[in-house]
């Protein structure tokens, strides 16, 4: 699936929230297959590039959370801190919406 180039924030959150299953499916089968070796590969984009503009952060979870995001993650086929970050850009979308 290629990902289009957008007008706005919000035509950018609107064509994710619309295309989640068809990208997440995607991910997961080009990653099954062997096709791509990280995640950045699978979305067609340079590995170093998206590495620039992520900030590493430490956060401290309980250990039975941890292993629920780690086992549910093995079941879409994600590293776990990927799904991390997945549901946590889910998350702050909705709080986001919330205020508006």
């Amino acid at each position: 699936m290629v990902i289009p180039r957008f007008a706005s924030p919000l035509a950018e959150r609107e064509w994710f929230d619309k295309n989640r299953k068809k990208l997440e499916a995607d991910m997961s089968r080009r990653l099954r297959i062997g096709d791509t070796k990280t995640l950045a590969e699978a979305l067609g984009r340079s590995a170093a590039r998206e590495a620039a503009k992520l900030k590493p952060v430490t956060i401290r979870m309980q250990p039975d959370d941890l292993e629920v995001a780690r086992r549910l993650a093995a079941r879409k086929g994600l590293p776990y801190q990927t799904y991390i970050k997945v549901l946590l850009r889910e998350a702050l979308r909705r709080e986001i919406r919330k205020l508006a």
